[in-house]
């Protein structure tokens, strides 16, 4: 393929599925949008030439040097926070989104939920697709956005592995329909057992044409799985993105704990409110009724707490979220336990999002 296309240095990948869908991923200048365009023009019309493509889809990714790139200053002010001070005290509760400051709205979505976690494998995805899900079954109109490039898991929990977005009129790709939510998700788009061997700005670029050059219609709230970490996908997302809040999302032991604080420091030097903490695995229950603290007992309302937040959920080890998650069908739709335990999230949740103050946030500047 790379050489049916002339192997361009702009072609940063190409890849072909069974069902004949190439993807293309090209390298552009934002700067420049009719030469991007024009590019994306010759590269599909190339591809749709070779025998076995069926269909085509473009990616515009952007890279700069250091020289061009903008640099992001968090300029020092005179309020400062020392270790231990309650994040939540003035800069977590009467934090504006950036929308406010200046990042322009995405037509058609009233909001922007940022489900993170600092480290992974804490259950932030199952979060996300069963919080997601919740909202949706109360009649909300709700888009899901898998922003975890590197391990994209929202395809498998939703059961829509072998789904494919189309392409609309307007060149834009139309979200994947699953159990009352529109989708997306870099899965959908490429090999499931190739791995993404992307750069920072090539994986902002890609989360920035799936949130941007979607058609999402009309949405109350998009909540968006991001990687997990503070590394230049979500700054990325919290500096660029008109985040309307986020949620955290930890286990109880002290291991992940550690990190819950640096996500929330991000999410305060970048101005996005955050409406509380999600503890998952925080107990395991036998059939006599027995509750067994296996990942530690308490850590997420301790570091609530500590940080000054809400404590918005705690998820116990239950097998109906573990099989809902391996068989495609989002436990919360499901009733019982899980089904209850995802509704109270995400009552609270979107009562957070209603309740959030829009007063301008401090400077807040961390130190040893």
């Amino acid at each position: 393929m790379r050489k049916a296309l002339g192997a361009p240095d702009w072609l940063e990948s190409v890849d072909v599925d069974d069902g004949g869908r190439a993807i293309l991923v090209l390298l552009a200048d934002p700067a420049d949008t009719h030469a991007a365009e024009a590019r994306r023009i010759e590269a599909e019309g190339r591809a749709e030439l070779v025998a076995g493509v069926k269909s085509v889809t473009s990616i515009l990714t952007a890279e700069k040097s250091a020289a061009q790139a903008p640099q992001v200053r968090l300029e020092p002010s005179p309020r400062r926070v020392s270790k231990g001070a309650r994040l939540s005290d003035e800069a977590m509760q009467q934090a504006a989104p950036p929308a406010a400051a200046g990042i322009p709205k995405i037509k058609g979505i009233d909001r922007i939920l940022v489900v993170a976690s600092a480290k992974g494998g804490v259950g932030k995805s199952t979060v996300a697709v069963n919080l997601a899900a919740a909202m949706a079954k109360t009649g909300m109109k709700v888009g899901l956005l898998d922003a975890d490039v590197y391990g994209p898991s929202v395809p498998t929990m939703l059961g829509m592995q072998d789904a494919h977005p189309e392409t609309a009129a307007s060149k834009k790709l139309v979200p994947v329909a699953a159990h009352g939510l529109k989708t997306l998700s870099i899965g959908y788009l490429s090999d499931p057992d190739s791995p993404m061997i992307w750069r920072g700005p090539i994986v902002m670029s890609a989360i920035a044409q799936m949130l941007n050059d979607a058609e999402w219609g009309e949405l109350d709230v998009l909540v968006i799985d991001t990687p997990p970490g503070t590394g230049d996908a979500q700054l990325a997302i919290a500096q660029r993105v008109p985040v309307t809040a986020a949620i955290i999302v930890t286990t109880p032991q002290e291991v992940a704990l550690a990190d819950v604080r640096r996500g929330a420091a991000m999410f305060t030097k970048t101005a996005v409110p955050v409406l509380g903490i999600v503890e998952t695995m925080s107990w395991f229950e036998d059939p006599a009724g027995n509750r067994h603290y296996l990942m530690g007992e308490g850590g997420g309302a301790d570091m609530a707490q500590t940080l000054g937040l809400p404590l918005l959920a705690q998820i116990p080890m239950l097998q109906a979220i573990r099989e809902g998650g391996d068989s495609g069908e989002p436990s919360a739709l499901a009733g019982g336990e899980p089904g209850r335990i995802f509704h109270e999230l995400a009552r609270t949740v979107a009562v957070g999002l209603d309740t959030l103050e829009s007063r301008p946030a401090p400077e807040i500047v961390f130190e040893d």
